[in-house]
């Protein structure tokens, strides 16, 4: 009982640790207001939207997954609107505490779980992706109870298992498409390495159960996740694109931080994994101990959580290359291993601590690490969640609402840059933006985002706007040729620009 409480305790110092920024910067996130939207959609139809038309200029089907937007709709839009970020931290404590499980299971000692819930806590895309509401966290959770109910079936192979199995990738498949994409290649990566298709026959199952017993509505979804990874496929090269300016160049760094990180490690792949996973070393480490089939043997979840981590982190490198980076950033896989690679280091820290022939420095290593990791995760938190208003619903664009929800007409909006339309559709009370709610709507838009390629006039024209707004941090107006609209409102670095037969 001691144990279970520790890790409870554990599990609330790490969402303690997500929450702190997101105090202080209640209104943050772009992919936040999207998912508050349709669950304002499910509160007032009483079942998830077919389409949205009333908020999108190209609106369609939805065929976002319906998990979170169902789980955000048993909160009222009040309490939703100020405390969403309290949300994915308590889907955190939910994995760290599963972690805890995993990281017994793979030491053979409550210890060994609870020092794998500390190096979760410390792995730093954990609480930095956890810092919005947004698929990644409830869809990491969900991928770790699929993989390792998928590989209780591949290790204890049973009809109780099997349907824990298919239960958990049928679960995946309503919750976060992505995490369906690297559960595939992850249970491939399994199949090859262990010569066995007992993972793929249940991944099969699941993605079936899915599909038939809920009357197709996993194929809407499934539709929208190859539709984007065909959009994707032709328009990769302008993924990290400044949406004015084009490509970053030496000379012309992108303006937004979280992009010229992304820019960095596709050039320099390995180093910036090791930063978002740090732990996964332990796991190619633990191939190549002498006793590693000992340890096997004593624990099948160390195999698997050896396996785990090292085909995830090599999947990760082989979709950050060029002709591959369409299928995902290769860093998002490693996503899905933090659990597992804490679980191994956990174990490996263990067993060195232990072994008196193991170098000190070894020994004192990953504390090191760890304190270097808490660093660098309460800069980000500062950098791009407290003092981010890019990514902010502040008092500057709170006025710059007030005053589109003024005017007397139909508001027709595009954002300059585009991450804003979401939280601009969200609370825009008289209009609609130009957004879509499903991925077919994103081949409508490729002329505007992620790269303008047509004129802003021509934009302008076809989806009839009457409303700019651009960011002046983002893209000065000198840069954009809006002949037909001119400054009605100006707000710190907001400006909103207006049709001049618009009547403001």
């Amino acid at each position: 009982m001691t144990d279970i409480l520790i890790a409870v305790v554990i599990a609330l110092a790490g969402f303690g640790l997500e929450v702190w920024p997101r105090l202080l910067n209640r209104y943050f996130g772009i992919d936040t207001w999207r998912f508050a939207l349709l669950a304002d959609a499910i509160r007032r139809h009483g079942r998830y939207p077919d389409s949205v038309p009333e908020k999108y200029l190209v609106p369609g089907s939805v065929d976002n997954p319906p998990f979170l937007p169902f789980v955000c709709s048993r909160f009222s839009k009040a309490w939703l609107d100020r405390n969403q970020g309290l949300v994915s931290p308590a889907f955190d404590v939910l994995q760290s505490l599963t972690v805890y499980g995993l990281g017994w299971a793979v030491s053979g000692a409550p210890v060994g779980g609870h020092l794998a819930q500390l190096l979760y806590m410390l792995t730093p895309v954990v609480p930095l992706e956890a810092s919005n509401l947004s698929l990644r966290t409830p869809g990491s959770l969900v991928f770790l109870w699929a993989m390792l109910a998928v590989q209780a079936y591949a290790l204890h192979p049973n009809a109780w298992t099997f349907a824990l199995g298919v239960a958990g990738v049928t679960l995946l498949t309503f919750t976060h498409r992505m995490a369906v994409q690297v559960l595939f290649f992850g249970i491939i990566g399994f199949t090859v390495v262990d010569n066995n298709a007992r993972c793929l026959l249940v991944f099969l199952a699941g993605v079936l159960v899915s599909i038939f017993a809920f009357k197709g509505a996993y194929l809407k979804s499934l539709r929208g996740q190859l539709l984007l990874i065909a959009f994707w496929m032709y328009n990769i090269r302008n993924r990290l694109a400044h949406q004015i300016r084009g490509l970053p160049t030496k000379e012309k760094q992108h303006t937004d931080f979280v992009r010229r990180i992304e820019y960095l490690i596709q050039k320099i792949p390995v180093l910036p994994f090791l930063a978002v996973n740090p732990w996964a070393v332990y796991a190619f480490a633990a191939v190549f101990l002498p006793d590693y089939h000992e340890l096997a043997a004593a624990s099948p979840w160390f195999s698997v959580a050896v396996k785990w981590s090292v085909i995830l982190f090599l999947l990760g490198l082989l979709f950050n290359t060029k002709y591959m980076r369409f299928l995902g950033e290769g860093p998002r896989y490693l996503e899905y291993a933090t659990g597992a690679a804490a679980a191994v280091a956990a174990a490996c820290i263990l067993k060195f601590a232990a072994d008196p022939a193991v170098w000190e420095v070894v020994k004192v290593a990953p504390w090191l690490v760890g304190l270097g990791c808490l660093a660098v995760i309460l800069f980000f938190q500062v950098k791009l969640v407290v003092k981010n208003p890019d990514k902010s619903v502040t008092p500057a664009l709170w006025a710059v609402l007030a005053h589109l929800n003024a005017f007397p007409g139909e508001v027709r909006i595009a954002c300059i840059p585009h991450g804003l339309a979401d939280a601009v559709t969200y609370f825009l009370e008289n209009g609609k933006a130009l957004l879509s709610d499903n991925s077919v709507g994103v081949y409508e838009l490729v002329d505007f985002w992620p790269h303008l390629q047509k004129p802003l006039t021509e934009i302008a024209d076809r989806y009839k706007l009457t409303h700019f707004l651009v960011s002046t941090t983002f893209v000065s107006l000198e840069e954009i040729d809006l002949p037909g609209f001119t400054e009605v409102f100006r707000q710190e670095h907001y400006v909103v620009l207006a049709r001049r037969e618009g009547g403001e």
